[in-house]
């Protein structure tokens, strides 16, 4: 089995995964759930800029360029994803989700170095699938 497919099948059971807990939680804590995926992945791309910074400290440019860049974005989605939870729209956070799937992309088609070649293809279909999933669970009606 080829490496790819392999990374794709290690996808699609961790995002089956994510969203059997999520359809296992009481209403509020789906979003908060839903939430912190948004904070993990946005924080992954974060750590992978981080990377970039040598051993020595030494800061390359396009280093800097990555961290504020992925910084910035993470800032951007976490402060949205609270709005979006203060709202009580919470199946909004899934629609994030999806849009943070074009940020993986645009990552895949700028061949963003900082981070490993595989990685935003893969990140891509776990924020496709969660995503979907997510506005789909959050959208339920209450039972609690």
């Amino acid at each position: 089995m080829g490496t790819t497919v392999f990374l794709v099948l290690i996808t699609l059971a961790l995002a089956g995964a994510a969203l059997g807990v999520t359809a296992s939680l009481s209403a509020r804590g789906r979003g908060v759930w839903i939430y912190g995926q948004l904070a993990l992945m946005t924080g992954i791309y974060v750590g992978f800029a981080l990377g970039g910074v040598d051993p020595d400290g030494i800061v390359l440019k396009a280093a800097l360029s990555a961290l504020v860049v992925e910084g910035l974005a993470a800032l951007v989605f976490l402060l949205l994803g609270l709005a979006i939870l203060q709202s009580g729209r919470v199946w909004l956070l899934g629609a994030l989700i999806l849009a943070h799937g074009g940020v993986d992309l645009l990552h895949l088609v700028m061949k963003a170095d900082h981070s490993p070649p595989w990685y935003a293809f893969v990140c891509a279909i776990y924020d496709a699938i969660v995503g979907t999933g997510a506005i789909w669970l959050l959208s339920a009606p209450k039972k609690d």
